[in-house]
């Protein structure tokens, strides 16, 4: 049975360090420094939880956030072929952190710090899902539940303490699911953008986050009425373009408040690499590709099944959705994607830098494959890409590669 100790080690190396490399590398001036990205911020305010142990709130060793973390850390040491430790253990601390955690929710409302326990709880397992599901539900259970608890609270109780920090936690996991399941968020609506963050400067990646959330919801809408409504396909075409240039504001915006936010490309035998001033650039300049790719290839998907739909409507960036301009860019943005994960799944970025690159990766694999499955170089890309990940470690996330997001 895998100790408590190597669990407790395990977790300092892969998360908590990760957490203190990135909020002490923020972008210089920029509130960036303050905060930190994905997951990392939850192990913060987790840790702050557990002070230096597997302890919950309550003191003990067998509360729902100790299971929980035991639950996520076993789950990250039997992943892949090369798990160190056996799958029955992993599913029966998962089991025994869901009972933890299903004995505190009737006291949640006693004390704020079984909230905040429940909380951290909910958001370790869905992270263990992630990593190790043991159900194709499972994870999409604990984001509803995530959710649910969450907005038992009015939005500006989370714009300080440990509630901010939390949620500064889920939001960027929530959004993304969103994004995953095609289904709108609560997130999306106004103050759920603002008021969590009326006190503090919102680091790059959580700006971006305000502009990516509505998308969730046109890809609902076009699930729900069908890509031959003719005129549900003229207002998402439309919506569509109109997040498109949110997002490009959001880049523009966000490269004249900081200085130093571009990829540094660097050359080799093995093709071209990015190097980036920090976690937080490499993490917000990776997904707006991503969310980009997602737009432009849904709007060039519907241009060519109504063919009808007013130009106006439909120009990315000047060029007509069809247009070769267009195509490379999302290629040119792909390719983007593929020359990070070396940084993002770099040794000293930890799991939360491996974690920040899976959602960027599905969607750059599956647009090169698109859009350029037949090109020998892209090939090529896709295989050095591939031996990277593997290098990492992380082989069965090439196995989980594809997306509705594109289609």
């Amino acid at each position: 049975m895998v100790s408590l100790r190597i669990i407790s080690l395990f977790l300092a190396s892969y998360l908590v360090a990760g957490a203190f490399a990135a909020g002490g590398s923020g972008v210089a001036g920029s509130a960036c420094s303050k905060q930190t990205d994905c997951c990392a911020c939850d192990v913060n305010a987790g840790q702050q939880l557990t002070c230096k142990g597997l302890v919950g709130a309550d003191g003990r060793h067998d509360g729902p956030l100790s299971s929980a973390i035991k639950a996520l850390g076993i789950s990250l040491i039997a992943r892949g072929p090369s798990g160190r430790a056996p799958v029955h253990e992993a599913i029966a601390a998962h089991s025994s952190a869901l009972k933890a955690v299903g004995r505190l929710i009737p006291h949640a409302n006693d004390d704020p710090n079984n909230y905040d326990e429940i909380s951290a709880a909910i958001m370790c397992l869905f992270l263990s899902e992630k990593y190790f599901p043991t159900s194709s539900s499972a994870a999409t259970v604990h984001a509803r539940g995530i959710g649910e608890l969450i907005q038992l609270r009015p939005p500006q109780f989370y714009a300080s303490g440990t509630p901010h920090k939390l949620f500064v936690g889920f939001r960027p996991i929530l959004i993304l699911h969103a994004f995953d399941t095609r289904k709108s968020t609560f997130l999306a609506a106004p103050e759920w953008k603002i008021e969590p963050f009326r006190s503090v400067v919102q680091d790059p990646l959580q700006t971006l986050l305000s502009e990516a959330c509505a998308i969730p919801a046109i890809l609902e809408t076009l699930d729900r009425c069908g890509d031959k409504n003719g005129l549900v396909a003229c207002q998402a075409v439309t919506q569509f373009v109109e997040a498109i240039n949110r997002l490009d504001r959001w880049h523009k915006s966000v490269n004249m408040a900081v200085g130093d936010f571009t990829p540094l490309p660097e050359m080799s035998a093995a093709g071209t690499n990015f190097e980036f001033p920090n976690i937080t650039v490499a993490n917000s300049l990776s997904h707006y590709w991503a969310f980009w790719i997602i737009c432009a290839t849904q709007i060039k998907r519907l241009a060519a099944q109504h063919p009808a739909t007013s130009e106006d409507r439909l120009l990315i960036d000047g060029e007509r959705p069809e247009s070769e301009v267009v195509t490379q860019k999302v290629l040119q943005f792909s390719s983007s994607i593929l020359a990070s994960t070396g940084y993002l799944m770099r040794e000293d970025m930890k799991l939360y830098g491996t974690a920040s690159a899976f959602f960027p990766l599905h969607i750059a694999r599956s647009a090169l494959e698109i859009f350029g499955g037949s090109d020998e170089a892209i090939g090529g890309e896709l295989r050095k890409n591939a031996e990277i990940i593997h290098q990492r470690g992380f082989d069965d996330v090439l196995s989980r590669i594809g997306t509705t997001l594109l289609s």
